[in-house]
């Protein structure tokens, strides 16, 4: 049987990792009170832009640190292909957004497009070695190292932050970038040190770009897609709204990062935990450990949207928002409610892991042609706030189609759901024999 208690130190690093995330998220709203809407939204376009590159090269190219590292004597070959495919496609694809960036500022009538674009290939270079560090660290299930170089790029960022403002220096885009690219440096070059024992490369095995490619391909469709609803939302709201608009929206979405980083740690946990319980022939631990995840992560979110949508978001929200910023509070209660969809939207890995991309993928598209729609209808009757139901249908949509899909090829049951009470006392009760 699969207890929660033989992973609570991996389990315990790894959301401690998503909380300083979320912690981050008190700087941006710092960071929001001082910068107008305008600014802090031309912002917005260059780290989504850049946070959609790395994620269609995490799928493409990191992945494979990942499907393919359970054989140590491939390692170090395995480690060079990615490196070089993970390098080549993320200033590839950086490159070619600068070089066409008027083109794009023509397209979403925003001059300043070029400003935000222009800076996009200096940052991408200064996130690779951080990006392709915690991959690694992933694989190795080092959370507690993956935590302290999260904490460097963060705290970093926090700090350079807190001194601008105190020295009344943040005022826009400039500062922003400086903050950003200080951080990513920073934190890439630590990545380097920590992950020296697993920093092996050669040539020396029989694994080829090919084979990874080949795994990896349906994949990177599909994370083009997932993160083309999640992360360049804010270029259709540029272009129906303008860059104010953006602006209230990033608020929101800062707030929305509570659910966003749930998703990105159990997913982070979720493949390389996956790969190995279906590697050993432990199908049935794999069953009861998504069974626990379903029903934990169920209660807690539902929880959590009841509260906001009852009047914890009008309650909470506005004191931390500059008088600008005020209407993000609806937008975010509107992205909220696409948040109960994210405990069965997170069973994608699980998916995956199975050897079924091309599932992946159909659930993804789908779900992105709902999402995109809901953004097109934003836009056509001229109401921004409904631009928060892309995220939303998006959300909603992937994990009623992820669950069906999981459901059948592992067996969970619906009594699945309403096993965590039960879960959560066993916890308290291990916690407590240990004390005593």
């Amino acid at each position: 049987m699969v207890r929660l208690s033989e992973h609570i130190g991996t389990i315990g690093w790894a959301f401690a990792g998503r909380l300083l995330f979320v912690g981050y998220g008190f700087v941006m709203l710092l960071q929001i009170a001082v910068v107008p809407p305008e600014e802090y939204g031309l912002y917005a376009l260059l780290v989504n832009v850049q946070t959609w590159i790395f994620i269609l090269s995490d799928s493409s190219a990191l992945l494979g640190l990942v499907q393919f590292g359970a054989d140590v004597r491939e390692r170090a070959r395995l480690n060079t292909l990615v490196g070089m495919l993970h390098s080549g496609i993320v200033l590839g694809i950086a490159g070619l957004l600068w070089l066409v960036r008027v083109p794009l500022a023509h397209l979403f009538q925003e001059p300043r497009v070029t400003v935000a674009l222009g800076a996009l290939p200096l940052y991408c270079l200064l996130s690779i070695p951080r990006t392709y560090c915690v991959k690694l660290l992933y694989r190795e299930l080092q959370m507690r190292k993956v935590f302290a170089l999260d904490l460097s790029w963060l705290g970093v960022m926090a700090v350079l932050t807190l001194w601008m403002v105190w020295r009344r220096e943040l005022r826009g885009f400039p500062e922003l970038l400086l903050i950003a690219c200080t951080g990513m440096g920073v934190s890439s070059l630590y990545g380097v040190w920590l992950c020296r024992p697993w920093l092996q490369f050669g040539l020396c095995g029989s694994i080829t770009l090919r084979q990874i490619l080949r795994f990896t391909l349906p994949q990177t469709l599909a994370s083009a897609l997932h993160t083309g609803v999640r992360q360049l939302d804010v270029y259709a709201v540029q272009y129906f709204f303008g860059l104010a608009i953006v602006g209230v929206y990033q608020a929101a979405k800062t707030f929305y990062r509570v659910f966003d980083t749930v998703f990105d740690a159990v997913a982070g946990l979720l493949h390389p935990a996956a790969v190995r319980l279906l590697a050993t022939g432990e199908r049935e631990r794999l069953r009861i450990l998504l069974g626990k995840m379903l029903s934990a992560l169920s209660f807690t979110i539902a929880g959590i949207v009841l509260l906001i949508e009852l009047g914890g978001a009008e309650l909470l929200l506005p004191p931390l928002l500059a008088r600008e910023y005020e209407p993000a509070v609806d937008y975010f209660k509107l992205l909220s409610l696409g948040a109960l969809g994210v405990p069965f939207a997170v069973l994608g890995p699980a998916i995956l892991a199975l050897g079924h991309s091309r599932r992946v993928l159909l659930h993804i598209t789908v779900a992105t042609g709902m999402g995109a729609g809901a953004l097109l209808l934003a836009g056509l009757v001229g109401n921004p706030l409904l631009s928060a139901l892309g995220v939303a249908v998006y959300t909603l949509v992937l994990g009623a189609l992820n669950f069906r899909f999981v459901r059948r090829a592992y067996g969970l049951g619906w009594r699945e759901l309403l096993r965590f009470p039960r879960d959560l006392r066993g916890v308290v009760h291990f916690i407590r024999s240990g004390r005593a």
